[in-house]
This record gives structure tokens, sequence and C-alpha cells, in this order.
């Protein structure tokens, strides 16, 4: 790619506004040496932002070709090259030439001339360039130009000439010899005849010379004309077909995404319904197993109930022909009695042991809450001990005689 030397010197110049200034040049001099940018000129000029900073940067300013209705138009337009570029999408501005004036309302252009397009909306440093910038601008205002002209009153016609001043004549020279004044008069009008007719002839040569000059550079700007709107009309129905291929693209990959997703969310609804479905068989046998088990233990209970009810009509019988017997009721010093004297002496020491036991609780409570002092309590538990000591070694010796015996 060739760069131009315009670009080069004016980023030079700019010094190091760009981050990626062989993009800037690259993208700039691609443009600027295109068909669509042959009215384009670099050049470097303040740029406003929206929160009012300016800066200065690149901007191409000039023409973009627009077809309305079948005639090419040429737009004046400012395309500024923001600093962050290509990060940033350049910035665009409709100039108006004399008598003209900018469409109200109008759905791309603003009232102080910035363009809004789509394309600069999605602009994005690895797809769009500044090619594509211009072929959306010249598809879209063709469409719908975003200037008009009105018309002003013709100017006065003006004045016709006025005739030429007749031509001067010399007064005849005195010479001695004087020719015949017939002779003298047929010269001198043939002679201005001849001058007349070669100054027309050469008029009429430069009238045809330029009248065939004109026609051919009419034919060549017309032929220049008709190749730039054929070229435009290319670059549009290209710049078109790339657009819809990539709509129709973005619409096959959000149809897959959603049939995807639609394909999971079946596929998880159908596992998950399948997985209940388990879980209701699972349990419907389990609740048909705990029927049969319920079922069983009601057939075993009311054999139960059936032979206890046989069993209580069997004893009610029994005590009516066997009459009930009444007791007397028994002390609990009396339920349990002693089978000899060692084993009598064994449990009134186990008694005396619980007794003793209680008693140093009791001790042990009294001194907590007060009532017995440090003194008293330790001769009182001194002699407890002493005695359940004592209480508690009759018990072994007795139990050692005792094991002997049997």
């Amino acid at each position: 790619m060739v760069h131009d030397p315009r670009v080069t010197t004016l980023l030079s110049r700019l010094g190091g506004l760009y981050r990626d200034p062989a993009r800037v040049d690259r993208d700039a001099s691609s443009l600027l040496k295109s068909s669509l940018g042959v009215h384009l000129i670099p050049g470097i000029a303040p740029l406003v932002e929206n929160n009012g900073d300016t800066s200065n940067c690149l901007v191409l300013q000039g023409t973009i070709a627009i077809v309305f209705r079948g005639t090419t138009y040429q737009l004046l337009v400012d395309i500024f090259l923001p600093p962050g570029y290509p990060r940033r999408p350049p910035v665009s501005y409709v100039r108006l030439a004399p008598n003209m004036y900018l469409k109200e309302n109008h759905p791309h252009v603003g009232s102080d001339g910035m363009v809004y397009l789509p394309y600069t909306h999605e602009w994005n440093p690895r797809t769009h360039s500044l090619i594509e910038k211009i072929v959306a601008m010249s598809s879209v205002f063709s469409a719908d130009p975003p200037v008009f002209t009105r018309s002003t009153p013709a100017p006065a016609p003006a004045p016709p000439p006025s005739p030429p001043p007749p031509p001067a004549y010399n007064a005849p020279v005195t010479n001695t010899y004087n020719p015949p004044g017939d002779y003298v008069s047929s010269s001198t009008s043939r002679q201005q005849e001849l001058e007349s007719e070669r100054y027309m002839q050469e008029q009429m040569d430069l009238i045809a010379a330029q009248e065939a000059s004109e026609k051919e550079q009419a034919v060549e700007a017309a032929r220049r004309a008709e190749q730039d709107r054929q070229q435009q009309i290319a670059a549009q129905k290209q710049w078109e077909e790339k657009k819809t291929d990539d709509l129709r693209q973005r619409l096959n990959q959000k149809i897959r995404g959603h049939m995807v997703n639609l394909a999971n969310e079946t596929k998880t609804s159908v596992q998950a319904d399948w997985q209940d479905e388990e879980k209701l068989k699972k349990s419907k046998e389990t609740i048909e197993s705990q029927l049969k088990q319920l079922e069983t233990a009601d057939a075993q209970l009311t054999a139960a109930i059936a032979t206890i009810d046989a069993k209580t009509d069997e004893v009610k019988e029994f005590l009516e022909k066997n009459g009930e017997s009444k007791e007397e009721e028994v002390s609990v010093d009396d339920i349990c009695q002693p089978v000899s004297k060692l084993h009598a002496q064994m449990l009134d020491l186990s008694a005396e042991n619980a007794a003793l036991t209680d008693a140093l609780y009791f001790v042990d409570r009294a001194m907590y809450m007060g009532q017995m002092d440090c003194t008293t309590h330790l001769k009182s538990v001194r002699k407890l001990a002493k005695r359940q000591f004592l209480t508690r070694a009759l018990l072994i010796k007795i139990n050692k005689a005792v094991s002997k015996n049997r």
C-alpha cells in the first residue's frame, strides 16, 4: 500500500496524537487514493468534543458523490479522525455551500451538521474502515439528501454592449507623385477586403477550435462523472450486499443460538420429567409395599386382639368361678427379709453407709449456704468420714465371709 505523502506530513506535525499512526496513515491514504475520496483533501483542524474539549486532529475536507433521482451531486463534508482512532469512530460533518440549507429533523444529520449513522454506532476497528463509511454515507444520503437549495431571483439582464467606434483613417500623405485617383481607391478597398476576410477566417477557426475543445472537455467530464457514478453505485451495491450478508449471518447465529438453547431447555425438561417419573414409580412401589405391610400388620393385630379378648374372657370366667383373693398390704421393711444374721448385719451397714453419705452432702450444703462455719464443718466431716470408713471396712469383711460360706 502506497502512503499519501500529504497524510504522512500532517501526522508528523501532529506528533504523538494517535497511538497507531500507521493505521491512520493507511486508512486515510486508502480513501484518498480511491475513487470515493478523489475530491477530499487532508488537513489539520480543531475538533470540538461533546464535553467542550478542543483538539487538533487530522481531517479530510471536500466532497463525496451522491446520486439523487438519477443525477450525481457533490456533497460538502468534513471527516475528522479524532484522538484514539481507530478505537473511536471517525466524526463527520455536512458543510453547506452558498445558497444551501440543512434539512430540519433529518434522521441522520443534526442541526450542527454532525452525521449520525448506524455504521458509526456499530464501529469496530477490526472490521470497519473509512471507505465503507463513505459508501454508507453516500448510500444513506442518496436516499434522503441532508441539504437542499432555494431558488434566488434571476439577476437583471446586462445592458447590450455599445457598438464599437468606427475605425480611424489616417490623413493621406502628400507626395510629389500623385497617381490616378481610381487606381488608388480600388487598391485600398481590395486590401481592406482581404484583411477583413482573413480576420473573419481566423475568428471562425478559433471559435471552432474552442467549441471542439469544450465539447471534448464536456464529453470527458460526462465520461468521468458516469464512471464515478458507476463506481459509486458498484461500491454502494457491494456495501449493501456485505451489510445484507452480515445481517443474514447474525440472524442465522441468533436463530441457531435460540434453537440450541431451546433444545437444551427441552432436553433438561425431559430429563427432569423422566427423573420425576422414576421417583413416582419408586414412591408408588414403596407405598404399595407399605400398604401390604400395613395390611399384614392389621391382620396380625386383629388376630392378636381376638386372642387377647379370648384370653380376657377366660380370665374373667376363671375369676368368676374361683373368686378373687384379697391379700393384705405388706410393709416395705417386711418385703426384704435377710436369710442370716450376716445378711441382716450387711443390710444395716449398707443403710448406715447411705445415711452417712447423705449426712456428708448436707454438711457441705450447710457450709455453702452459710449455716455452718468452716471449723464446725471440718470437725463434722472428719467424724462422719471416720465412721463411714469403719462401716465400709466392716461391710467388706462381712462380704468376704459370706462369699466363703457359699
